[in-house]
């Protein structure tokens, strides 16, 4: 499939997956880090904000996708 013959709707809706790809892998992130066994282990990546920004990114574009779907 070449990238450059893809519709609009679906750029937004390639967009809006690879967003909720995103999300799953935060959302498992910020899981583990809750449930670590040493709580002095903090880690450096904050999982609830790359969570959140993912999230924002998957419910915009899904919509822009579902609105270029509808356009007539």
């Amino acid at each position: 499939m070449n990238w450059f013959l893809v519709s609009d709707a679906g750029h937004w809706t390639l967009l809006a997956l690879a967003a909720l790809c995103v999300v799953v892998v935060a959302l498992a992130g910020d899981w583990r880090r809750a449930r670590r066994k040493s709580p002095d282990a903090v880690g450096c990546m904050p999982w609830t904000s790359v969570f959140m920004a993912a999230l924002l990114v998957a419910v915009v574009a899904g919509a822009l996708a579902v609105m270029t779907w509808l356009k007539p």
